[in-house]
C-alpha cells in the first residue's frame, strides 16, 4: 500500500506542477483549462486522503504504542487543518472570482501547492518510514476517521462551473 501512496504522491506532484505552471502566467490562462487543472488536482487530493485515512491514519491513531499514536495524531490534525483551508479556498475561488482577481488568486494558490509539496515530502521522510519501523500493517482498510470528500461537489462546482447569468 505504501507503493500506491507513493504513486499517488507522484501524481499529486505532477498535477501540482501543472497547476503551478498556469499560476506562473502573468495573464490568466484559458478559463476551461485552468478549471480542469484545478479540479484534477483537487479530485486526486480527495481520493488520496480517503485512501490514506482508511489504510494509514486510522491504524496509526489506534496503535497501542504512544509514539506511533502521537505521530499519527500530529500528522492527522495538521492535515485536517490544511484540508479545511483547502476546501474553503476551493469554494471561495470560483471561476468568476479567479477571472476577476487573477493576481489576488494566483500567489496564494501557488503557496498552497508548495505547502502540499512540503507535506508530501514530510510524510515520505517521517511517516512512511514509521510504517516499516513499527511494522504497521497497512494492507487492509479500516473505517475512516474523516470524510475527506464531504465538500467535493461544492469545490468542483466552484472550480468548474461558470455561474448562470440572466
Amino acid at each position: 500500500m505504501l507503493d500506491r501512496m507513493l504513486q499517488d504522491h507522484a501524481v499529486l506532484r505532477e498535477r501540482g506542477e501543472s497547476l503551478m505552471a498556469l499560476l506562473d502566467l502573468c495573464e490568466m490562462p484559458d478559463q476551461q483549462l485552468l478549471a480542469e487543472t484545478r479540479w484534477q488536482l483537487s479530485g486526486h487530493v480527495m481520493q488520496h486522503l480517503a485512501l490514506k485515512d482508511r489504510y494509514l491514519y486510522a491504524k496509526l491513531l489506534k496503535d497501542p504504542r504512544p509514539h506511533v499514536r502521537a505521530l499519527g495524531e500530529e500528522f492527522h490534525q495538521e492535515l485536517s487543518a490544511l484540508y479545511a483551508d483547502y476546501c474553503e479556498q476551493g469554494k471561495y475561488w470560483t471561476q468568476e472570482r479567479v477571472a476577476a482577481e487573477w493576481e489576488a488568486y494566483r500567489h496564494p494558490a501557488k503557496a498552497r501547492i508548495l505547502v502540499m509539496f512540503a507535506r508530501v515530502e514530510r510524510e515520505e521522510a517521517q511517516l512512511f518510514p514509521l510504517v516499516y519501523d513499527a511494522s504497521i500493517d497497512i494492507s487492509t482498510q479500516v473505517p475512516h476517521s474523516s470524510n475527506w470528500a464531504r465538500e467535493a461537489f461544492a469545490i468542483k462546482d466552484a472550480m468548474t462551473k461558470a455561474s448562470a447569468r440572466p
